[in-house]
């Protein structure tokens, strides 16, 4: 009976439900193909915050496509803001649209089975300190041999 007028008294006071917006968040994901298992989607205050990887099942969006998504989010009730904290897009408002830069190689075809490297990531090993020129040296030199055609 208390938590009733609780919520009857949060209702009349104007206080936004976050999950009543969540919900209509996922929705329009949802009607977008958006999957689901690689986005993070929070509203607090009146600001929908979005992480993770915005893919469809089978690949990526356009940047039509997440314009139309962003609009779609910021027309809900209650929603003034959308902080954009994507892996494979950088998301900015341009005033009445989103600029969308892919920020990674496409995301793997669905089913295909992510490995480590896939994504064009690698982890370097430092063993010893050494000048700044002499590691920009090695570099230069390395990519010239890598871009050396071959004789045979």
């Amino acid at each position: 009976m208390v938590l009733n007028r609780k919520r009857k008294k949060m209702a009349q006071s104007g206080q936004v439900s976050r999950y009543e917006v969540n919900r209509s968040v996922r929705m329009v994901f949802t009607r977008h193909d958006a999957d689901l298992s690689r986005i993070d989607y929070s509203f607090t205050g009146n600001t929908v915050y979005l992480s993770g990887d915005l893919v469809k099942p089978g690949g990526d969006f356009s940047a039509q496509d997440v314009d139309t998504l962003a609009r779609e989010i910021s027309t809900l009730p209650h929603v003034r803001d959308i902080q954009f904290n994507l892996n494979n897009l950088k998301v900015v408002s341009t005033g009445d649209s989103w600029q969308v830069t892919r920020t990674k190689k496409p995301i793997a075809a669905a089913g295909a089975a992510l490995q480590a490297g896939s994504l064009g990531d690698s982890t370097v090993v430092i063993t010893k300190a050494e000048d700044l020129k002499t590691v920009l040296d090695d570099l230069k030199a390395d990519s010239a041999k890598a871009n050396k055609p071959k004789s045979g």
